[in-house]
């Protein structure tokens, strides 16, 4: 099987048709289609109705599309990891929540990259926080940043993993002005306060209700009007009026210099920020333990 044909098949999946893949894919519709069939014949499974119109994947190529993805993912990230053992340089893999690779990581890989010569690349994995954890737990990356409640470092769980403070997070409560500048939403007597909220089973979420919302559902009438673990798409949600939020400082600082979101002021035990604690952590099953060694030294420095 030829990575080509995944990422063929892949393509077809997003975009529903033949000729509109193989555009996407630069190649004539007919060879693009001799490559699906290849595809099959190796699997010995049909993956496209061709008996229906519109274009409509059999049941069980509706199934396995994830598993195509996680395959076309490890099968990129063992390439470039054999060719970086055979160039004789080490690449390092962090996995990080979504919101930590847009606001934190970038300034921390710059550094390292400004510290270490080109023998040291880096990779990144940008999950949601328990699948990050998961991800390290298993040994599939190197080192994992993470947010973690003051009381309950992940070492605990992992004693013999090592584990640097990066300092602190803040979760604050937000909104978007009005025409006259004021918060749009704001706890109010008289109408349901939008909240834009995380699933209670994700990390942030269940942070939030334990901290935040709860206090909040208790003195407000409160109307969950979004839930997400991208913080991003909460981020635009916010910007876009829907409601209000807690967000990490760090992922809003922009908009609060222009006024594009506005941070609530807390009213007693209402609307008050969060502060977590940012850990970094290094596996003892990496692939390259110099290399780590040598991250570990500079960031403790």
């Amino acid at each position: 099987m030829k990575q080509l044909w995944i990422e063929d098949f892949l393509a077809l999946v997003e975009t529903g048709s033949f000729s509109s893949a193989a555009a996407l894919r630069h190649v004539t519709q007919p060879a693009f289609s001799r490559r699906i069939q290849m595809l099959e014949r190796w699997l010995d499974v049909e993956l496209v109705d061709r008996r229906t119109q519109p274009l409509r994947l059999t049941t069980v190529a509706q199934r396995h599309v994830p598993a195509f993805r996680v395959l076309l993912r490890d099968m990129s990230q063992l390439r470039s990891r054999m060719q970086s053992e055979h160039s004789g340089s080490a690449r390092i893999v962090f996995a990080t929540q979504h919101s930590l690779t847009m606001s934190r990581l970038p300034c921390l890989l710059e550094r390292l990259m400004r510290g270490l010569n080109r023998s040291v690349n880096f990779s990144v994995r940008s999950e949601n926080r328990d699948e990050c954890v998961a991800l390290f737990l298993r040994g599939d990356v190197d080192m994992l940043l993470c947010m973690e409640e003051e009381n309950d470092p992940l070492y605990k769980l992992v004693p013999e993993t090592s584990r640097l403070a990066l300092g602190c997070e803040k979760l604050i409560p937000l909104s978007a002005p009005d025409e006259h500048g004021r918060p749009l939403h704001v706890p109010d007597e008289d109408r349901p306060l939008n909240l834009l909220a995380f699933p209670p089973d994700s990390f942030l979420g269940r942070i939030m209700y334990e901290h935040g919302f709860i206090t909040l559902l208790q003195h407000c009438n409160v109307e969950i009007v979004h839930e997400s673990v991208f913080l991003a798409g909460v981020k635009e949600m916010l910007l876009a009026g829907l409601g209000m939020a807690w967000l990490p400082e760090s992922l809003v600082q922009r908009e609060l210099r222009s006024g594009a979101l506005l941070m609530l002021e807390p009213v007693g035990d209402v609307l008050k920020p969060l502060t977590l604690q940012l850990g970094l952590y290094r596996s003892s099953r990496s692939r390259y333990p110099e290399a780590v060694e040598r991250i570990w030294a500079m960031l403790g420095d």
